[in-house]
């Protein structure tokens, strides 16, 4: 029955925001929203179809517009100073999977080029998402090139070359890589037993199994990092692993050296994953799936972690909130999955790529279903309370921003 009523109140909503639209009606929610603040809220979205990203308000005025001159590679960082950190698509990228860019620019509130650097080879491309940190770097998801005959001698159990994942960590004015961080360092597979990395997976939980998911699929593409967020104040890293289902964590407080190995930094496990969850069944332990492909690995204020799980119910996605509580420990034949606190779905929700969520300041969640466009505002009892399918066909994602926030008022709005 509360399922029915969800519907039928998502349905009046989409009804009134298309009569008003069309009747030029002020947005009777959004009369509702901006009438218990004394600021404004905006919405940051990274289009790729239109190659821009622009910044609208409730009504979806657009307020400021970027419009890149390559091809967005998804991600884009409004910075306190009205900047942008955006990834955009290299010409010469020799992996290009959804998601791919290999070039990073920081584009100043007055639209000149800050710098620009390119992590784009026969050997490598940069994708999906980029962070700018609070020391000037900028970290990365960057797919690898492991030939056939390599991948084999590996233990892995398809017959065709790998894309596996690396994470970059780069000073973009030097072009220094000062950090940096390869899956194929900390594989498992128990799939040929005279082969290096040859042992019992569900004995290993801290390691990556290369033959999850080999059956299934038919190109190099096994992992797909799509997102990345660094926690700067516990040094750690969690990522987004679209094809595995789950959120990595690393330990990003070990050197390069040590995140080649199994030994060093704060958990004493070197590059080994300290944490995942999500899907327990990619290292044959117990617990409960909570997602099923993935998008957006938001830590939040709190501690806590929203995640797009695209899906999790068949044709039908969700936002989960997790609870987290570093120091991880992820123990062989014990269930290591977090605490889910809150959640969110409907049966008009789906994405099949793309698409985020990020909590509000008053507590609502905005969520955005990338693959339709559409920008939904829930509350934490799970009601619909704003609905708008914007003029956009495909949202990365979209982030919030108020008239008061330093990023905002340095573009002059």
């Amino acid at each position: 029955m509360k399922k029915l009523l969800v519907n039928i109140a998502l349905i009046s909503l989409t009804l009134l925001y298309s009569c008003n639209k069309e009747m030029g009606v002020p947005d009777i929610v959004e009369e509702q929203q901006e009438g218990t603040t004394d600021r404004e809220t905006y919405f940051l979205i990274a289009d790729q179809q239109s190659n821009a990203a622009h910044l609208i308000n409730y009504g979806g005025e657009e307020l400021f517009n970027w419009d890149f001159s390559s091809a967005l590679g998804n991600d884009v960082n409004l910075m306190s100073d009205g900047s942008v950190v955006v990834c955009l698509k290299a010409n010469n990228a020799s992996i290009t999977y959804g998601g791919y860019g290999g070039i990073f620019r920081k584009i100043n509130a007055d639209q000149s080029i800050d710098w620009e650097v390119t992590y784009s080879s026969a050997s490598h491309t940069a994708h999906h998402d980029v962070e700018y940190l609070s020391n000037g770097h900028i970290i990365f998801p960057a797919w690898e090139e492991v030939t056939r005959a390599q991948a084999a001698e590996e233990g892995f159990g398809g017959n065709y070359a790998l894309n596996p994942e690396s994470i970059i960590e780069m000073d973009p004015i030097t072009q220094e890589i000062v950090w940096e961080w390869h899956a194929m360092d900390h594989i498992i597979q128990d799939y040929d037993n005279t082969k290096p990395n040859n042992g019992i997976v569900a004995d290993n939980p801290n390691k990556i199994d290369i033959n999850y998911n080999y059956r299934t699929r038919n190109d190099g593409d096994i992992m797909h990092i799509n997102g990345l967020t660094l926690d700067e104040k516990n040094d750690l890293l969690y990522l987004t692993v679209n094809n595995y289902s789950e959120i990595w964590v690393l330990d990003h407080s070990t050197t390069t050296l040590e995140a080649s190995s199994s030994s060093g930094g704060n958990y004493g496990l070197g590059g080994d994953l300290v944490y995942r969850f999500g899907n327990p069944e990619t290292y044959d332990n117990i617990g409960e799936p909570t997602l099923s492909n993935v998008h957006y690995p938001n830590l939040l204020e709190t501690g806590n972690m929203l995640a797009y799980a695209n899906d999790v119910y068949g044709n039908q996605s969700a936002v989960v909130e997790f609870e987290l509580n570093p120091p991880y420990h992820l123990i062989a034949g014990q269930s290591n999955e977090p605490t889910v606190v809150w959640s969110f779905t409907d049966g008009n929700l789906y994405s099949s790529g793309l698409s985020s969520a990020v909590r509000m300041d008053n507590g609502n969640t905005l969520i955005a279903e990338g693959r339709d466009g559409t920008l939904w505002e829930v509350t934490t009892e799970g009601e619909i309370e704003w609905l708008n399918k914007t003029n956009y066909a495909t949202i990365w994602r979209a982030y919030v921003f108020y008239s008061d926030d330093p990023a905002i008022i340095a573009l002059g709005l």
